[in-house]
């Protein structure tokens, strides 16, 4: 009977070891959707064989020893790296998109076209200077392209606020994925202690990794206990059940509260490399603020010259008051040193200031600004007391630092020939108002009076020179860029800047696309269903299993032969 027990034990294991075969061929199959799912094969291996006689021996039949998990975990490890790089192109690609669309230059109205309709403006009221309609036609244009420099630097605000949410946004994804995975390392560790199996822990696992290699590039080491540490470049994430959460923490960069990642622990930066919170930070960093830096130096470069020009230039009247726009923070310091607080630095020089009473009797006085270095150099208080001294004037300096000049009551004045550029850094008699793109606009003494436009050198009627010398600021080299490009030249090679990054952030996502996709086939290769395999393999189990129900059943009837001829 011990012959007959081992062939109905054959049997019995081929049909428990087919039918457990189907069953996983039957997981695959229905799992052929899903993303994070690694196809499981079989391995059937033979049971002990017993003695039948003297020198041989048979099998026991059959059994499924284990169940093989099909992954690389190198290649794993690949494929997250070129996740993370894809996802970090993509978010440049997508700033950087956002940022084109500020500048506007495929547009009938971008920022080029102002500056130049500005500076046009200009070259117009050269020709006729005594046109108050055409003198308010550069008031217009120069108002509505210092709204257009502001407006698009709270755009670039705007942008980088927003990206400052997203960033929170992301850790807080980070920190989900971390308990996540931190938790599905104690389970799985926990399953697979008695022996048992934790393949879809694994699955969940690796999931949760993928995601996380989206937001964060990170590095994945597995340990002998079935759990993985998880490491942000040198810095470590997640030790079996242990997490290090990260945070946002806010601190305030040239003006602006930028979010910075730290960990919660130590309040270290965290290491980011890669993913969509690298694309974030790469874009805040080097294309908001950097073009946003570009816009204000374009526009505190306008400022500058336009202003240089304007304040020893004559309008169709002259002015009765006038107090600077600008003021120093100290008016004892001398106006070239390094803590007085202007953005123009004035230079050893003079300028001319007419004087014209209630008689129509004009007095030019030449006002001396000795700032060679040499001896006691000249102050804001200097200045003031100088002009004070002129004949049907007063000047002081106000409570918070700016140079005030009054006529006599019928009296007015007029500036010219300012060699030193002392009355454009305190804003007397400027065009502009503002430092930046921030602040930038109309000076307040000019949005309702044309007629004091500074158009002429020489204060004479018809003389339009000063108008034509603005104009030509346009593609004259700005000392205030560094002598190198004009003003028009600087904006071009800000939008340059722009499609140059626009078209490196295409290319960089294309190759990404490239690499994850080809991971990504290599990946379906070793862990992705097959369903044309698994219909052969399940044909296979089937016959096997059919075979070995058709075997049971050819012992069935031996035996029974067998008990009848017993009988």
């Amino acid at each position: 009977m011990g012959l007959v027990t081992s062939a109905l034990q054959i049997g019995r294991s081929a049909l428990l070891a087919y039918q457990n075969a189907i069953y996983v061929t039957g997981d695959n199959i229905a799992n052929a959707g899903s993303n994070t799912y690694a196809r499981r094969t079989p391995i059937l291996t033979p049971l002990p064989s017993v003695g039948m006689v003297p020198g041989y021996s048979t099998g026991l039949g059959v059994q499924l020893g284990s169940l093989r998990r099909n992954v690389d975990e190198a290649l794993e490890n690949r494929l997250r790296t070129a996740i993370s790089d894809e996802q970090s192109a993509l978010t440049e690609q997508y700033t950087l998109g956002r940022v084109e669309s500020l500048f506007n230059e495929l547009s009938d109205y971008d920022l080029s076209s102002q500056l130049n309709e500005f500076f046009n403006a200009w070259s117009d009221v050269q020709n006729t200077p005594q046109d108050i309609s055409t003198r308010g036609i550069v008031l217009t244009v120069g108002a509505s392209l210092a709204e257009s420099m502001h407006r698009m630097r709270n755009d670039l605000v705007q942008t980088h606020k927003e990206l400052n949410e997203q960033i929170t946004g992301e850790v807080d994804e980070i920190n989900r994925l971390l308990d996540e995975i931190a938790d599905l390392n104690r389970r799985v560790v926990a399953a697979e202690a008695g022996g048992g199996a934790a393949n879809s822990l694994r699955d969940q696992r690796d999931g949760a990794l993928k995601e996380l290699s989206e937001l964060v590039s990170i590095q994945i080491r597995q340990q002998t206990d079935g759990s993985v540490n998880v490491y942000a470049g040198n810095d470590l994430f997640v030790q079996a059940a242990m997490v290090r959460h990260v945070r946002v923490e806010t601190k305030t960069i040239d003006g602006l509260p930028t979010s910075q990642v730290r960990f919660e622990d130590d309040h270290s930066l965290l290491d980011v490399r890669g993913g969509s919170l690298e694309g974030i930070l790469n874009s805040r960093q080097q294309h908001v603020l950097t073009h946003m830096a570009s816009l204000n130096q374009l526009t505190g470069a306008l400022i500058q010259d336009v202003n240089s020009l304007h304040a020893e230039g004559q309008g169709l009247v002259g002015l009765t008051d006038v107090t600077g726009e600008y003021a120093v923070f100290d008016p004892a310091l001398a106006l070239n040193a390094g803590g007085v607080g202007l953005d123009i630095t004035p230079q050893n020089g003079s300028f001319l200031i007419t004087v014209t009473d209630d008689a129509g009797r004009s007095t030019v006085t030449q006002i001396d600004v000795d700032l060679d270095g040499v001896g006691t150099d000249t102050t804001l208080n200097d200045v003031a007391a100088a002009l004070d001294a002129v004949d049907h004037l007063s000047a002081s300096v106000t409570a918070d630092g700016r140079l005030s000049i009054t006529a006599d009551p019928g009296a007015s004045f007029t500036f010219s020939q300012d060699s030193s550029h002392v009355l454009a850094a305190l804003g007397i008699n400027t065009f502009f108002s503002g430092s930046d793109a921030s602040d930038i606009s109309i000076n307040p003494l000019l949005a309702n009076s044309p007629e004091r436009l500074a158009v002429a050198t020489e204060n004479l009627e018809g003389d339009g020179s000063n108008a034509g010398r603005i104009a030509a600021l346009a593609n004259e080299i700005s000392a205030t860029l560094g002598g190198s490009q004009s003003l028009m030249d600087f904006y071009n090679s800000i939008v340059g800047a722009v499609a140059v990054s626009g078209q490196a952030a295409l290319n960089a996502v294309a190759a990404a696309g490239i690499i994850s996709g080809a991971l990504e086939a290599q990946h379906e290769s070793v862990s992705g269903v097959n369903l044309d395999e698994e219909a052969v393999q399940l044909m296979k189990f089937e016959k096997a299993y059919q075979g070995a129900a058709r075997y049971v059943s050819v012992v069935d009837e031996l035996i029974n032969e067998l008990i009848g001829l017993i009988r």
